[in-house]
């Protein structure tokens, strides 16, 4: 355990001995209770339940559920709120020492007309209740919205919030972006235990595994109090998970789904949820599960162009790559959580999250060269398995007037692929007898090339009977995280007389996060050797290879050496077309990929076993890392209420982290062939940072229509696991590299840290619904890009960036990767605007809309690395002059990178009697992905802008069964990322991906 760790639970149990001395000193009582709707029985979280007259109160949880301690002994008037409900007020009187016990059922309110509290409105209800009454900045998801129309996962629902821009994944969204940050800058909890991050490399987490069967709601923090975790610049996600209903509780979701672009409807989608309490609502069970199979095919095309001509004013068309992927993605998930009641008033909590996610897909690809490159036809197939499991033990207990949180937890999180395989086929350009083009790619005139892409494809031969098998890759990867904590919070509330209170809350926490990945490959130049004929048997011996009964039994050569392309064609008709607009062919098959693979894997040319037919290719293995992270926090956090109107928070906490890093290095470039070759060794390096993060929160609420928070805080993100590590890898140019490179690690790299200012305004009124706005601006110091692909020559951008290391090219140009610390500020700024509202007062049917929208505009400025070429020219006379090129690395201020400057939700439901529809869309601007490294001949690349739109109904049939029908990317995105190129103001296409539209059909059951 760490010093910092120690030193934080010393001092919060010393602080607890303090609080638990005056608790006894000044016994006072507690109430407790739950609200709920007086018609349904339904729970009410986020009423706000307080004693007038004086600063006490709570806001309930998500269970309903409320707690209001310290309450000095007398008779008072309890009020409970909550939106679009009546007001309600209850004389209590509490007794010291004692608990008193008070459930308050809250009626709907007439004021917008007819009582009709309808699915999207009561969802709309609860989030906004929740909003209102946090003390700090959240936007909520609530479990009603979650559960009346569900979305696929819990990815898209958190895009539908104010400040998130979404990534996708064969149209699934799986990975989210706070406002412009990468996933480095978010923290994503389940009930504050962190989930392990699923990504090899980065600290993103890979949110279409979660079900949104288990969840009962979604919080999405902008502004952080200490009581959280720091390392959340730009935010923090908690899944949140309830205990179990205090009535049983049984649904099944039952969908079945289609796929526009692979014309597939064997999909499905089956959610299962039981909830249920046993000895006198003394106990809680809940199980849930999930399986789910999805078609997550796309179409892409990538062009490349030559803009060298005319003085680099004209682009031409230098070549254009097809690919079809061909993916099924299965999942399964499993959940438990049990829950008891204690006599204290509080309760244990034991849960088991479980989520599984197979991926099974194939890319098939080809290119259309039209400078004579080489011509590949080329099939990848994978299988890749990702798991996810997030167990906790916590409590929240009352001990001697002291609210205690506790738990610890674990989770685990693993990516493998067990099965990677790829073949490479060539064509090459001949001409026949006569000079005619009989294979390859026909000559393409100028005026074609620099015309629309579709103008290429009639000049490709297509001719199987001279292409040959080029080469072979057989890849594996593993990569795990697993994570272990504990954590301790202690809060005390003291009245401070008439309409003042004070709670003092402080806490640690530790957790020990154990990382590592693995990576090998095999390859086989097939090209460059004749076809072996021998394969290596399980039990050792090498033999003659026997294709009898095979598909290869009459395996077809071309000059009884290479082997033809038509070998692994079965049929013309897997030819497809892309875009309406490209041919992708051949398609090979499948299957016959992977019978070539098992009978040829550990082929032989020759019977002594001395050639494998594929060699070991050492570089991924310099890939390799075991870390070993620990963290440690301390915390202290005062808040002071003064009634109902003004709550200010301030508090400090600490966090230090103490990690080891083992990695490869090549001390020697990696060169040679058929694999590259060079000594790989161990290495390590150590890590250790201590941050101090001060806080403060202020909240007011000078009306019932007016509340404004303001916040000012202090917060960290950690690197990216791959950034800090001591490896070094030098690749020399050569048949496998094409130029020098070098990858580095930056064993010094810093977390960054970053100033906070957040304020937001929040209007709320019958009719208005909820109007918010917040501005946000962020000061980041010592902010981490990477450096990759930018050329440089000598030791130049090594001494700039404080990394003491020498170039093996010595003033040869080589490529660079590496992470560094900027030493500028960057900063972040931008506004969100919100507005959620239900149009009940118009007349008739029309009553029935309910409207949401928001959006936000981002700005940022940053310093990137640049490249500037420098010619000099030695004299040497008689002789001419030798130009020498050098490349200056220096830094240029710009906007973040992959940041969308806007990005918004609309979303317009209706509900009438027993039907339920939702339209919504969601719009992202273009942004940046890279900036250019040369004027010249550089080229900024950006992502495409876009708009997406999804429908959503549902049809109640009596009071038990439900119909579903989903229909997602109605608008069929095409997403899209491009090349500006700044010396001709031109923007070309560099990507296109289209995965279509798919329909989702089926039914809830509710036993």
């Amino acid at each position: 355990m760490c010093l910092a760790t120690s030193s934080s639970l010393r001092a919060v149990l010393a602080l607890a001995l303090l609080l638990g001395m005056a608790s006894v000193a000044v016994a006072q009582g507690t109430l407790r209770g739950v609200v709920t709707d007086a018609a349904e029985g339904t729970t009410l979280p986020g009423a706000n339940v307080f004693i007038q007259g004086t600063s006490l109160g709570a806001a309930t949880g998500v269970e309903g559920e409320y707690q209001v301690r310290s309450i000095p002994a007398g008779d008072y008037v309890l009020r409970a709120s909550y939106v679009g409900y009546e007001n309600r007020e209850i004389p209590i009187s509490i007794v010291d020492g004692q608990t008193v016990t008070l459930d308050i059922e809250l009626s709907p309110s007439g004021v917008l007309g007819e009582v009709v509290v309808s699915g999207q409105l009561e969802g709309q209800r609860a989030a906004i209740n929740q909003q209102l009454s946090s003390n700090t900045i959240v936007n909520v998801v609530s479990e009603a919205k979650i559960q009346e129309l569900p979305d696929a996962n819990a990815a898209e629902s958190i895009g539908r919030l104010p400040g998130v821009s979404v990534q996708r994944s064969g149209g699934e969204a799986s990975q989210i972006t706070l406002r412009g940050l990468s996933g480095a800058f978010t923290n994503v909890t389940v009930d504050g235990v962190k989930l392990s991050p699923t990504d090899a490399a980065s600290r993103s987490v890979d949110l279409s595994t979660i079900s949104q069967g288990s969840l009962a709601g979604i919080e999405l923090y902008k502004a952080l109090t200490p009581d959280r975790d720091g390392d959340a610049i730009a935010g923090s996600v908690n899944l949140v998970t309830r205990r179990a209903p205090r009535s049983r509780e049984v649904r099944v979701d039952v969908l079945g789904s289609y796929n526009e672009l692979a014309a597939d409807a064997s999909q499905y989608d089956a959610d299962f949820r039981y909830g249920e309490r046993f000895i006198g609502g003394l106990l809680g069970v809940q199980l849930s599960g999930n399986l789910e199979r999805r078609n997550r095919s796309r179409e892409e095309y990538d062009p490349s162009y030559d803009c060298s001509f005319n003085d680099f004013t004209v682009c031409q068309i230098d070549d254009l790559q097809l690919d079809y992927t061909a993916e099924t993605r299965e999942r399964q998930g499993a959940g438990l959580i049990l829950d008891l009641n204690t006599p204290d008033g509080g309760f244990l909590k034991l849960s088991g999250l479980y989520n599984q996610t197979s991926r099974n897909f194939i890319t098939y690809g080809r290119n259309y060269p039209t400078t004579g490159d080489l011509l590949l036809y080329t099939v990848r197939d994978r299988d890749q398995t990702i798991r996810v499991f997030t167990g906790a033990l916590a409590g929240e207990n009352n001990l001697l007037g002291l609210k205690a949180n506790w738990g610890t937890s674990y989770s685990r999180s693993g990516s493998d692929f067990p099965f990677d395989y790829q073949l490479s086929f060539t064509e090459p350009s001949t001409t026949d007898a006569d000079g005619n083009p009989e294979s390859g790619i026909a000559p393409v005139p100028t005026d074609v090339r620099r015309g629309e892409l579709e103008g290429i494809i009639p000049y490709a031969l297509n001719n199987l009977d001279k292409s040959y098998l080029y080469s072979a890759f057989a890849s594996d990867e593993q990569s795990s995280d697993s994570d272990l904590g504990a954590f301790l919070d202690l809060e005390r509330t003291f009245s401070l007389g008439t309409g003042a209170s004070w709670a003092l809350k402080v806490g640690g926490k530790y957790r020990s996060k154990s990382r590592s990945r693995d990576r090998s490959q095999l390859f086989s130049p097939y090209y460059n050797e004749p076809f072996p004929r021998f394969v290596q048997q399980p039990d050792g011996t090498i033999v003659p290879k026997d294709f009898s009964g095979s598909s290869f039994e009459d395996l077809e050569l071309f000059n009884n050496r290479l082997i033809l392309a038509s070998n692994f064609v079965a049929s013309s008709d897997l030819n497809r077309d892309l875009f309406g607009r490209f041919t992708l062919a051949p398609v090979f098959d499948r299957d016959l990929l992977r019978e070539w693979y098992e009978y040829n894997l550990t082929g032989f040319t020759d019977q002594a076993g001395t050639n494998p037919e594929y060699e070991l290719n050492r570089e991924p293995e310099a890939d390799f890392y075991d870390i070993t992270e620990r963290v440690g926090a301390g915390y202290l956090m005062s808040t002071v209420d003064l009634g109902r109107r003004v709550t200010w928070i301030a508090g400090l906490r600490v966090e230090r982290e103490d990690n080891d890093y083992a990695s490869k290095f090549a001390p020697t470039g990696l060169q040679g062939f058929p694999v590259p070759s060079g000594a790989i060794r161990d290495t390590s390096a150590t890590y250790d940072q201590t941050i101090w993060l001060p806080n403060t929160h202020l909240s007011l609420r000078p009306t019932d229509f007016l509340t404004v928070r303001l916040a000012a805080y202090r917060a960290l993100a950690r690197p990216d696991f791959n950034n800090r590590l001591a490896n070094v890898v030098a690749r020399n140019n050569g048949f496998f590299f094409p130029g020098n490179s070098i990858t580095l690690g930056n064993p010094n790299l810093r977390s960054a840290t970053a100033w906070n200012y957040e304020i937001n305004t929040s209007f709320y009124g019958p009719r208005l619904g909820l109007f918010g706005v917040s501005a946000f601006y962020k000061r980041i110091g010592d902010y981490f890009q990477v450096i990759n692909g930018l050329s440089y020559t000598g030791n130049a951008v090594f001494d700039s960036l404080g990394i003491d290391y020498q170039s093996p090219y010595g003033n040869s140009r080589f490529q660079l990767r590496v992470p560094f610390n900027s030493a500028q500020p960057t900063t972040v700024y931008g506004v969100e605007v919100e507005h959620q509202t239900s149009l009940g007062f118009l007349p008739g049917p029309l009553s029935g809309f309910v409207l949401g929208y928001n959006f936000s505009v981002v700005r940022s400025s940053t310093f990137i690395p640049r490249v500037r070429i420098e010619t000099t020219y030695i004299e040497r006379p008689p002789f001419p002059p030798i130009a020498q090129v050098a490349y200056i690395p220096y830094e240029e201020e710009q906007k973040l990178q992959e940041q969308p400057d806007f990005f918004a939700n609309v979303s317009l439901g209706y509900d009438f009697r027993s039907f339920s529809a939702r339209a919504s869309v969601f719009h992202q601007a273009a942004y940046n992905t890279s900036f250019a490294g040369f004027t010249r001949t550089g080229a900024d690349n950006l992502r495409g802008g876009y708009t997406r739109v999804d429908l959503a109904f549902t049809q109640a049939i009596g009071d038990r069964l439900r119909l579903l029908l989903n229909v997602n990317n109605l608008s069929g995105v095409e997403e899209s990322s491009l090349q500006y190129r700044p010396f001709l103001d031109r923007t070309l296409v560099n990507n296109s991906e289209i995965y279509g539209t798919t329909v989702d059909f089926g039914l809830r059951l509710a036993l």
